[in-house]
């Protein structure tokens, strides 16, 4: 956690350490400075969730995160974390996606489950949420599986920038093998509207259990 004021609040260290201490059943160990984890050995957590909107974090902490992930940690990276990798080298590469500059404005978007075979996404159907809606371009599309997706077309995609043409279908939820590891991206739960949907916390709670189950295979 940590970063950007706006995503570090104290609401949202209670809604999300609630969400992951509580129904997700972590024993977490949370850390807002990341300066301090570069080396992370495959033994020192069983999986590491990140939630953090940063634009100039340092390089060394993330190259450990990616270091771990190959070697068989699972990783989450929930919202502004797709942001945050970015800032660093080999942070797109890592993810599997390019976040695009701007994100359009926080509205009602509906997010569509593309895959509903997939343990993530089982018994969730598709919803409306209120959140930014992050533009994630895939740097390899067949190798993410994309869960759930967003469509621009009908959204409101006028930004600081101007207005944004609309592309179609952007991912929400996806997953991605590193080397060993697992890596599930969620870009939703900008705030308390955000994180406390039932569809969302679902999916974050089955998410946490299927990168669990994944560890290390």
């Amino acid at each position: 956690m940590g970063g950007d004021p706006i995503h570090d609040t104290p609401e949202h260290y209670e809604l999300l350490a609630g969400l992951l201490a509580g129904p997700a059943g972590l024993n977490l160990h949370i850390v807002d400075t990341l300066e301090p984890l570069t080396r992370l050995n495959r033994t020192d957590y069983d999986l590491i969730a990140m939630y953090r909107a940063d634009r100039q974090p340092a390089a060394a902490p993330f190259a450990a995160l990616w270091e771990a992930v190959r070697a068989g940690t699972p990783y989450l990276g929930l919202h502004g974390a797709a942001f945050t990798v970015q800032q660093v080298p080999g942070g797109a590469a890592a993810i599997g996606a390019r976040y695009e500059e701007p994100h359009l404005r926080q509205q009602p978007l509906t997010v569509r489950i593309a895959d509903s075979g997939h343990p993530i996404t089982a018994g969730v159907e598709s919803f409306t949420i209120a959140d930014e809606p992050y533009r994630l371009t895939p740097l390899a599309p067949a190798a993410l599986r994309v869960l759930a997706s967003y469509s621009d077309c009908a959204l409101n995609r006028r930004t600081r920038h101007g207005v944004i043409a609309a592309q179609g279908d952007w991912p929400v939820l996806y997953t991605r093998r590193l080397g060993a590891g697992w890596i599930h991206t969620n870009v939703l739960g900008h705030d308390r509207k955000a994180l406390t949907h039932p569809a969302y916390r679902r999916l974050v709670v089955q998410a946490v259990a299927w990168l669990l189950a994944t560890a290390g295979g």
